[in-house]
């Protein structure tokens, strides 16, 4: 299919931004699958790392151990050491999730900046940017719905850095929040910019 609206014909500078918003909604798509399989995988080893820490806390308090420490007094200190070093394992898992998730920021934010020089360029016929067609929204919609695509990644995408960054051992409660943000955070990013691609289906079809 040929995208193209009769009253505008083929004004090159308005196909331009169409071509423009057309690959970057491309990249969007491809770069949501990729954002969704990283934190999927990813939830095994928050598991883990969940798992290994209440090790953790009841070998630091003995519990469990108060026999065998007595007869093996550096046991604790061979465990702590094993249990310490998985931890780091999986929580450098959990870093490479969030390295994918900036590369999908980074490619995002790189076509949200072309479309808006490409938009700069034409921004005077109004007329033109807010014609919607009844298989695809206006341009400026789409503009708004890339950049709110790419707010929300590199918000999320922060949000998760920090809470690996926050982890401790010794702070129980920064814990928590990270088991339990972790798997959540998703939810309005994924529900907004599947909902704006869905929208685009016909769009992301044609050939502008």
């Amino acid at each position: 299919m040929e995208y193209i609206f009769p009253e505008t014909g083929k004004d090159p500078r308005f196909v331009h931004l169409l071509q423009q918003l057309h690959k970057a909604f491309s990249v969007v798509k491809s770069g949501l699958s990729i954002w969704e399989e990283a934190i999927a995988k990813s939830q095994p080893h928050l598991k883990s790392v969940q798992n290994l820490s209440e090790q953790h806390h009841c070998c630091v308090q003995a519990q469990g151990l108060g026999e065998i420490v007595q007869r093996f007094p550096d046991v604790r200190e061979k465990l702590l050491y094993k249990i310490n070093k998985e931890i780091d394992n999986n929580m450098a898992n959990l870093y490479k999730a969030v390295d994918v998730c900036k590369e999908v920021c980074d490619k995002v934010s790189k076509q949200c900046t072309r479309c808006q020089v490409v938009y700069n360029k034409t921004n005077e016929d109004l007329n033109m940017l807010t014609r919607r067609s009844p298989t695809c929204p206006s341009a400026v919609e789409m503009l708004e719905w890339l950049q709110d695509s790419e707010y929300l990644m590199m918000n999320q995408y922060l949000i998760r850095k920090h809470l690996l960054d926050k982890f401790s051992l010794s702070d129980r409660d920064q814990e928590s929040v990270l088991y339990k943000q972790w798997s959540t955070e998703d939810t309005t990013l994924l529900q907004t910019i599947k909902g704006h691609l869905q929208y685009l289906e016909f769009f992301l079809e044609m050939k502008i």
